[in-house]
């Protein structure tokens, strides 16, 4: 994927406002921002070069350092930070608060899930929740208040789902059969769920099964059984934005998921 040096010539330019895009979409309670990839890449690409170095923090610098200069991995790595960044942002200026994206610190958990610092958030409760998914063509972010858990996932509509397939249960299996979900539906779901809980599907779809489908107006209401925490439910908002699935889990702090 050639796009490292468009968005280079044009993130410095624009230092303190936003690569990604505010998407209007899902839980009013969180807030979601998309980049749309071939709106910043062109059909040739030039040299990597360190010039957004403004926009990441010393350590995460380090880390894009290390990763092999020019490779998809590279590429994907930075545009998840800033759109990262870019949404824990527009969260805090929703509350006042005007931050530059080097303010924001980006850090992984145990299990991988990224999770947010920036000390300017002090005052206002903390810094929210975010995830992070992204397929080919788009990245896309969310956060929520502290406290809360929120999961994003978006795939392709026409992803291939034959393997994941053989892996549901039989009440799944009922559930495409009468046309309630696709496989795909179903799969996005548990994604953004096992997110939420900052752990990942990891290919245990199994172990994760749906327990109800509801159809909405906007689309379905998914209900998926944790795998590691006996009896909590969490409740994934299933959408079909143009060519795309997309699943966003959203639990309010202090409340109980089932």
């Amino acid at each position: 994927m050639l796009l490292h040096s468009a968005l280079l010539r044009w993130w410095p330019v624009q230092l303190g406002q936003f690569v990604s895009k505010d998407w209007p979409i899902g839980p009013a309670e969180v807030l979601v921002r998309r980049i749309d990839i071939e709106e910043i890449a062109p059909e040739s690409s030039n040299t990597i070069s360190p010039t957004h170095g403004a926009a990441l923090t010393a350590a995460e610098n380090e880390v894009w350092q290390s990763l092999a200069p020019g490779s998809s991995r590279q590429h994907e790595w930075l545009l998840g930070r800033l759109a990262l960044k870019d949404v824990v942002r527009a969260w805090a200026a929703e509350r006042g608060q005007h931050l530059e994206p080097s303010d924001v610190e980006i850090h992984l958990g145990a299990e991988g899930a990224p999770f947010a610092r920036c000390v300017a958030l002090s005052g206002v409760g903390g810094s929210p929740v975010i995830s992070l998914s992204h397929n080919s063509g788009v990245v896309v972010a969310a956060a929520a208040e502290p406290g809360s858990l929120v999961g994003i996932d978006i795939e392709y509509a026409d992803r291939r789902t034959q393997v994941v397939e053989r892996a549901l249960t039989p009440t799944e299996t009922n559930f495409v059969a009468a046309e309630a979900a696709s496989v795909l539906d179903l799969l996005v779901a548990k994604e953004a769920a096992t997110k939420a809980l900052g752990v990942g599907l990891g290919g245990a779809v199994a172990r994760w099964p749906v327990a109800s489908v509801t159809a909405l107006a906007e689309g379905l209401l998914v209900e998926v059984t944790s795998a590691s925490d006996a009896g909590l439910v969490l409740p994934v908002l299933v959408l079909h934005p143009l060519d795309t699935v997309l699943g966003i889990c959203y639990v309010a702090p202090d409340t109980d998921a089932a």
